[in-house]
């Protein structure tokens, strides 16, 4: 999260929670670091997806040996 553009590009942030306001405060938090979009997951009780997608970073980058150089980026069409 040091430095979230990757090949030139902003990487994605992904958030989620009950306030809306906390996450209007996060998202612009995200933009203004450089992230190039903060997805909103929903309330509170997606959380939990965002704890196993960050598990599943810490098993491809550490455990699998990619090294911690790799982020996610949604694609769109």
């Amino acid at each position: 999260m040091l430095n979230p553009v990757y090949n030139g590009q902003g990487i994605d942030m992904f958030m989620a929670g009950d306030s809306e306001k906390a996450k209007s405060v996060a998202k612009q938090l995200a933009l203004d670091c450089g992230f190039g979009c903060c997805i909103d997951f929903g309330k509170s009780d997606k959380v939990e997806l965002l704890e196993k997608f960050a598990l599943s970073w810490i098993n491809l980058a550490i455990m699998q040996g990619h090294s911690r150089d790799m982020a996610f980026k949604v694609v769109r069409r």
